[in-house]
């Protein structure tokens, strides 16, 4: 996500993409293969729209009937999305000053659905914006924003949408949950997990974006999540859940922090983690870096990872470029600690 939009990238392994600059160009055949670029920007057509000033993707799935009770071999991407309208920013929020009045903060969650991934049609869900479903009234832990709504399709109409806010009366982002029965209508279920409650621990701050999992070994929920510390400072942690409801068990220290090398462009913090299950136990762990502690997300890069030493739940280890010098390929392993 750019601001500019949405944009489609393509890659065979996983781990070499190729982008484009400008929009898809609707290829298709053999030409589709290369046809990438900017899928989806801010709704300029509609002024009422949730996605007016900006959108941001945070999940892109095919759901079966077998999840939902339509929209079979689609492509569904979930994305937050928000107008011009300027709200007043809530007392500690990172980034801004207490009442600053700030467009594009109240973000709402949409829904676009696509046949080939590259076409995209925005679903005018009941809200007047056409949103999923509202913020919070005032007062309420998600009144500020809905942020980064990830779906886990857990079981036969069962579709669970994990969001994250900013609860101004704790002062630390949370983050919660909706279900819904087809994917169009949705019902708050309220927080789900908060981080550490301790002032010194990595995620003091709360949990932010997140992407909830089920383990194919296990058969638990994992949830990795962008964990912010007191300082604004930002890394990934991870939580377990026997039913991805509640009970959140989190990891003492976080999985993945911010490189050590300073020049790194990934030095400044890393967030919006999302975890792919490979074969035999390993784990690709995609994420969001930027070289300062502040400002939009920079890149993308990947993590890999296994069961940890000793039968510990995961670990995980950097994978570095071809080009990248060779004192950064030499990464320390992130291991998990107790459960707390």
């Amino acid at each position: 996500m750019s601001d500019r939009g949405t944009g489609v990238a393509v890659s065979h392994d996983g781990i070499d993409w190729l982008r484009g600059d400008g929009l898809v160009e609707g290829h298709r055949g053999s030409a589709k293969d290369g046809d990438v670029g900017v899928v989806l920007g801010p709704n300029s057509d509609s002024w009422w729209a949730l996605d007016t000033c900006h959108l941001a993707v945070s999940d892109v799935q095919v759901l079966s009937n077998s999840s939902v009770s339509s929209g079979v071999g689609v492509y569904w991407m979930f994305y937050s999305g928000g107008d011009f309208e300027p709200v007043p920013a809530p007392p500690g929020l990172p980034g801004a000053a207490a009442g600053d009045a700030v467009e594009g903060l109240r973000m709402r969650p949409g829904l676009a659905m696509s046949q080939d991934g590259r076409n995209w049609a925005r679903i005018e869900a009941d809200h007047h914006t056409w949103a999923l479903f509202d913020v919070g009234e005032a007062g309420q832990w998600d009144a500020a924003y809905i942020g980064h709504p990830q779906v886990l399709a857990a079981g036969p109409r069962d579709m669970r949408m994990y969001y994250h806010s900013f609860d101004a009366a704790a002062g630390k982002f949370k983050v919660g949950l909706a279900t819904s029965k087809d994917g169009f209508q949705w019902s708050k279920a309220g927080p789900v997990f908060e981080g550490g409650a301790a002032a010194g621990d990595f995620d003091a701050a709360g949990a932010a974006a997140c992407q909830v999992v089920r383990d194919p070994d296990s058969r638990q929920f994992l949830m990795f999540y962008e964990a912010v510390a007191a300082d604004g400072s930002r890394s990934i942690g991870l939580a377990t859940s026997a039913d991805g409801r509640s009970n959140w068990k989190r990891c003492s220290q976080p999985i993945l922090q911010p490189n050590d090398a300073a020049d790194a462009w990934d030095a400044g913090g890393v967030g919006a983690p999302c975890a792919v299950a490979m074969s035999e136990g390993k784990w690709r762990l995609y994420y969001a870096g930027r070289q300062q502690q502040q400002g939009p997300w920079e890149g993308i890069g990947v993590a890999l990872g296994g069961p940890g030493e000793g039968g510990g739940v995961l670990s995980f280890k950097r994978r570095t470029g071809k080009k990248q010098q060779q004192g950064e390929q030499q990464q320390q392993q992130q291991t998990l600690g107790e459960l707390q």
